[in-house]
């Protein structure tokens, strides 16, 4: 299911294996493996991805068709952003969203 999770994902947001691989320092090779369940995805490139869709980890495992269409259904186009430029998005939505999680984990308690 993450495989198919994934392509449909960068399907949406209009981006090649290509960029993909870029973006995670892998081959297009291995994007493909990953999208055809032909290789273990390693956490650490889920948590990229997850990040370049700006869906949380969990939603890659997403099963039920109708709540995948409803997470790629936020998708957008990157335009004529880089892979690196891509890459320096994601760093920063990482430190966004760990800072609002230690936020909130501060007042809980």
């Amino acid at each position: 299911m993450i495989s198919k999770n994934i392509k449909d994902l960068r399907v949406k947001f209009g981006y090649t294996q290509t960029f993909i691989a870029e973006y995670l320092n892998l081959t297009p090779a291995a994007v493909n493996q990953y999208e055809n369940d032909a290789r273990t995805i390693p956490t650490s490139v889920l948590e990229k991805l997850a990040i370049l869709y700006d869906v949380d980890e969990y939603d890659l495992f997403e099963e039920n068709p109708e709540k995948r269409q409803l997470i790629s259904s936020f998708a957008f186009r990157a335009g004529e952003l880089s892979a690196k430029d891509m890459q320096s998005v994601s760093k920063f939505k990482k430190v966004i969203l760990n800072y609002l999680n230690m936020s909130s984990a501060l007042a809980n308690g």
